[in-house]
Parts: C-alpha cells; structure tokens; sequence
C-alpha cells in the first residue's frame, strides 16, 4: 500500500486531532511527573507508583466509554441519531456508578499498597495523592465517554482543542498548588492531584457546553435520569471486556513499577520517567486506533465489504510501524536529552535514576513498535465489535508471557530492572502478533458466513 492511497489520508486526517488530544491528555499526567520530580525524589516516586493505582482502576471504567465509539459509528452510518443518544447517556450512567463503587479503593489505598509490598513511607504519601484523584474518576470517566461519543461521529477537532486549552491550566494549577505560590499554601502531592481534579471538571463542562449547543440534534442530555436497559445493557455486554483488556495491559505496566519497587527508590523513579517518555509517544498509537475503530465501525455498520476492511488495517498498520521507526530513532540517538527533561539533576540520586533510565529506554525502544501493533489491532477488532476473545488474547500476552517472564527473569535470574522490562517486551510481541491475526480471520469468518 503506497503512502499516497486515499484510505491513509483519511485515516491519518482523522486521527491528527486525536494523537494531538491523547498527547495533551498524556502531558497532564506527565506535568504531575516533570514538577513533582523538581520538587522531591520521595514525592516523585510516590506520583509514580499512585499514579499506576489510578490508572488500574480508572482503565476499567473506561472500557464502558470506550464502547461508545464502535456502537455510535455503526449507528450514525445508518442515519439513527436515538440509538447514538442512547449509547451515549447509558455510557455516562455505568461511568457514575462505576466511580461511586470504586472510590473506597482510594480511600483506602495506603492500605492496599502496604499488601502488595511497598515502603511505607511512599505508599502514605502516595494516599493524600490518591484520595482526591479518587474523586476525580467520575468527571475523568465522564471526558472519556463524551471524547469517545464525538470520535464516533468524526467530530474529533474539538476533542484536541478542549484537551489543548486544559494543558497550560494544568501547569499554572500545579505551580501555584504543589510549590505554594501566590499566596497559596504548599500542598505538594496534594495540590497535583487538587489541580487534576479542577481540570477534569473544567474539561466535562467544555464537552457538555459544545454538544448541548452545537450537536443539540442529538439531545444526549434530555430526559437523563431515564434508564434504557437495553442499550445499558449493550454498553456493559461490549464495555467490560475492553474495560479488562486495557486493565490487562496496564496490569503489565503497574506490575513492572511495583517489582521496581521491590528493587527500590532508584530504580522506580527510573522506571517512571521512562514510561512516562514511552506513554507520551505511544500517544501516536492511542489515536490512530481510535481513528481505526470509527473508520472500521462505518464500514460495519454499513456492511461494506471485507476488502474495505483490509484496506483500513493495512493502513492503520502502515502509520504504525513507520512511526515506531522514527520514535526508536530518537530513543536510541538522545535518551539523555529526553529523560533529563523529567528529572532535577540537583536532587538527590538524581545521577543514578538517570544512569538507569537511559539503560531502561534502550528496551522502550524495543517495545514501541510491538507496543503500537497491538494497539492497532485491538483498535480495528473492536471496530468490528470483537472483544471477548481479544481479551482472552490480551491476558494471556501481558500476564502470562509478560508478567511472568519478568518476574522469572528479573528476581529468579536475578537480572533485576533489565530482566522486568524484557517481560514487557515479551508479553507485547505475542500481544501484537495475536490480536492482529486474529483480524484477520475474524474478518474473513464474518464475509465467509454471509456468502453460506
């Protein structure tokens, strides 16, 4: 497939403003990082392992949200703007109840911590970080689903400029929260996780301002208290196992930042800038499948044929490795340019965190391109509302052959932080080789059973 082929224009068009959102959704998370690791080493590692807490339990609740694209594509290519409203409003519902159930998790999650063993001195820091992230899951969730509802229509533009203008009040926020400034008290950890809690909100009433005003055809907010049980239904039935998809995928992650734990201080700081480095770029991936799905989802929803399909995949998959090649370029060539804009050279260890992290973006370059391939074929299978066995896929790959060959290799073998980031590499490679052959023949059975 040449660059030139219309499917990769309108593929990559779609998704520029979408990899544009996920960056400067991704650099909030990366702002709490960079400042916090200027204000202290204690509070950078505690960001970094409260942070993957998080995730964990925010990534399930996003599946629900993230069902909303396919169904609202297939929908809207067959012109019926109630079914898009419904799917909308009851992906909203589950995202409340959702938070409401998973907020105790917060409130207690010194506690949590302390179980799966670590120091006790990070994990009561990290806890005043958690406690008010707790409460910013459900305006979190909310963004997530209203970005999904719009990503299935194509109304992706506004996506990246909401999630743009949420970027400098973020860092304003945390400057004056985190050091005390203006006049404010220093909250530190606490002000980071204050100044997201302001920005989610400050994003949902972007989002709900543009559709009650400009896609008020669609009238996704009226008569909001009513339940439609099908269409919750729909959701969940399709919501969960992306939900634990990406759960499994970043259990691979949270795992590796707690075995780093294990190891210790250095070697967790170390661990979080270099993810953060290799999150930020793999925001690339996040939004080219996002763009697959919707492109898919049309396509499905209007039972075009398979080749359409392929088509789609081919460029999808094409995007991704050409810009894996560019990133793996730029890990290898400036590792200690890129990790020191994370890290104050001034604070303590400083100097061994990034003698480490240089080592540790070595394997993140490894792992881009299998990373951003299993992205691409989990975006094009739940395009075609494949889930179930995707999952089964996905857990097998991160935990499995990643998890487990991490821990075998950095505790049994005893080759430490290298032996758990060649557990990710691994788990990612079978990931990316399963989910995209399992396209492939999904696609193929689908146009066989309709030719019987």
């Amino acid at each position: 497939m040449k660059l030139s082929n219309p499917i990769i224009h309108k593929l990559f068009l779609l998704a520029l403003p979408l990899i544009g959102s996920n960056v400067a959704q991704f650099s909030l998370n990366i702002v709490d990082t960079a400042m916090l690791g200027h204000y202290s080493s204690e509070a950078l590692a505690s960001a970094v392992i409260g942070g993957s807490f998080f995730f964990s339990i925010f990534i399930i609740g996003s599946g629900f949200s993230f069902a909303t694209v396919p169904l609202v594509a297939a929908y809207d290519a067959q012109g019926d703007h109630i079914k898009v409203r419904r799917v909308a409003r009851m992906g909203l519902w589950i995202s409340f109840i959702y938070s409401l159930l998973a907020l105790n998790l917060f409130l207690f999650s010194e506690t949590i911590l302390l179980a799966i063993g670590q120091n006790s001195e990070i994990s009561k820091i990290a806890e005043k970080y958690l406690i008010l992230m707790g409460f910013s899951m459900f305006p979190a969730l909310a963004v997530v689903t209203l970005r999904s509802f719009l990503t299935g229509l194509k109304f992706t533009q506004v996506i990246f400029w909401i999630t743009f203008a949420a970027f400098p009040i973020k860092i304003i926020l945390n400057w004056i929260l985190i050091f005390g400034n203006l006049g404010v008290p220093e909250l530190g950890i606490k002000g980071a996780s204050l100044s997201t809690l302001l920005v989610q909100f400050f994003m949902l009433f972007c989002f709900i301002f543009f559709l009650y005003y400009k896609l008020y055809s669609y009238k996704i907010f009226n008569r909001f208290w009513r339940l439609d049980f099908d269409f919750l239904k729909k959701v969940f039935l399709l919501g969960y196992p992306i939900g634990f998809t990406y759960f499994a995928e970043t259990s691979l992650f949270t795992s590796s930042a707690i075995m780093m734990g294990w190891l210790g201080k250095v070697e967790l700081a170390a661990h979080g800038i270099t993810m953060q480095l290799a999150g930020l770029t793999f925001m690339f991936h996040v939004g080219l499948s996002q763009a697959s799905t919707t492109l898919v989802g049309n396509s499905f929803g209007k039972k075009e044929d398979k080749i359409k399909l392929i088509q789609i995949a081919k460029a999808t998959l094409l995007l991704t490795t050409l810009y894996a090649f560019i990133v793996i370029s730029l890990f290898i060539t400036f590792p200690e340019f890129l990790l020191s804009l994370f890290l104050d050279k001034n604070l303590n260890s400083s100097t061994d965190i990034l003698n480490l992290a240089v080592l540790l973006l070595m394997f993140a370059a490894i792992f881009h391109l299998v990373d951003g391939l299993q992205a691409s074929g989990l975006g094009l299978l739940r395009g075609i509302q494949d889930v179930q066995i995707p999952f089964i896929l996905a857990l097998l790959s991160y935990w499995i052959f990643g998890i487990c060959s991490g821990y075998i290799l950095g505790f049994i073998f005893k080759i430490g932080s290298i032996g758990i980031w060649l557990g990710m590499v691994i788990g990612l490679t079978v990931a990316s080789i399963s989910l995209i052959l399992r396209f492939y023949l999904k696609v193929n059975s689908l146009y066989l059973e309709k030719n019987i």
